[in-house]
């Protein structure tokens, strides 16, 4: 059973949720309508930041540094604050909400491998936290989703053409190298002539149709003797200029002539091969949607926090300096 590790990154960017769970009265460092930021949610959230930036950073530079995130996160948390408030706002599938946050609970214990609740429950526990916490914080961030898919989401559109333009422009992107499956037998007697003529004379008998395997399992000084000569498989584009010369032309069960190595003589025979080629439309068009979105949901959600902002009371009480 793993350790819960996840508990820091799920509550990480939830501080906004803790505001009422506050047991002693703390300083208020801003107002966001009807609700506060306290310096305890801050702190809270500020917890793992401040760990990951002490293992990089010492001194002066270490404070200047959280200083910057704790300016950030401040503004991360008014962000939040109100998305959780505009969400409040909106009629919602109480059951629904509830059937998600059991399956995100199920995927969690699924991944960690915890077999009960009761084990969950004993686990979050050792970490300051409960599962009924847990089901909150996790009922907010879903209702969050909803109104960011609700509000942003559905603000943003994908023409075909787009989708189209964005993967004639990016063939790179999709495109698959040439592979080439090789096994290899090698001749190492002694000597250059030795070598040739013994390479020569099982390149004939594989020319007549004997197993390659067998005769590489039997003949070859390589390390893949012991597997029938297998190599394995490779990108053309990572194989030395020999080789490629060597197989270049060569279908699928040909052999190449005994080309000269280090180790004395070598034959190539080739298992497979894969043409480069570009991956067809149909195959990547949800992966390019998925590129676009992203790329265009950003600016749609800061536009709509913008307007959450105008139309909110917000007072600063203790800047961060």
């Amino acid at each position: 059973m793993k350790k819960l590790t996840w508990l820091a990154p799920l509550f990480f960017g939830l501080g906004f949720l803790y505001a009422t769970q506050a047991k002693t009265v703390d300083r208020i460092l801003v107002q966001v309508n009807d609700d506060i930021i306290t310096q305890s949610e801050l702190n809270r959230e500020m917890e793992q930041v401040r760990r990951e930036m002490a293992a990089r950073y010492t001194g002066d530079q270490l404070e200047q540094m959280v200083r910057q995130a704790e300016k950030a996160t401040l503004e991360g948390l008014i962000n939040q604050k109100l998305l959780y408030q505009k969400a409040m706002e909106l009629e919602m599938d109480d059951s629904h909400v509830d059937s998600r946050v059991a399956n995100i609970i199920q995927q969690i214990m699924k991944e960690y491998q915890i077999k009960d609740t009761e084990t969950l429950e004993a686990q979050l526990e050792q970490q300051g936290s409960s599962l009924r916490e847990l089901r909150e914080n996790l009922r907010k961030r879903t209702i969050v989703e909803d109104l960011i898919g609700a509000f942003v989401g559905s603000r943003i559109t994908l023409l075909t053409p787009e989708i189209e333009k964005y993967y004639k422009d990016h063939q790179s992107d999709f495109a698959t190298p040439e592979e080439v499956t090789l096994s290899e037998l090698i001749v190492s007697e002694g000597s250059d002539t030795a070598s040739l003529e013994r390479a020569n004379a099982l390149y004939q008998r594989l020319q007549k149709g004997e197993s390659f395997p067998t005769l590489a399992t039997q003949y070859s000084k390589g390390r893949t003797a012991s597997k029938g000569g297998a190599s394995g498989t490779y990108l053309v584009s990572k194989l030395n200029a020999a080789t490629v010369k060597a197989i270049a032309g060569l279908k699928e069960g040909e052999i190449s002539t005994p080309q000269k190595v280090s180790e004395g003589y070598i034959i190539y025979r080739i298992d497979a091969h894969k043409e480069a080629s570009v991956r067809p439309f149909e195959e990547v068009k949800d992966e390019i949607k998925n590129r676009l979105y992203e790329k265009k949901f950003n600016p749609e959600l800061e536009r709509f926090i913008t307007q959450l902002k105008e139309d909110a009371y917000i007072q600063i009480f203790s800047e961060i300096k």
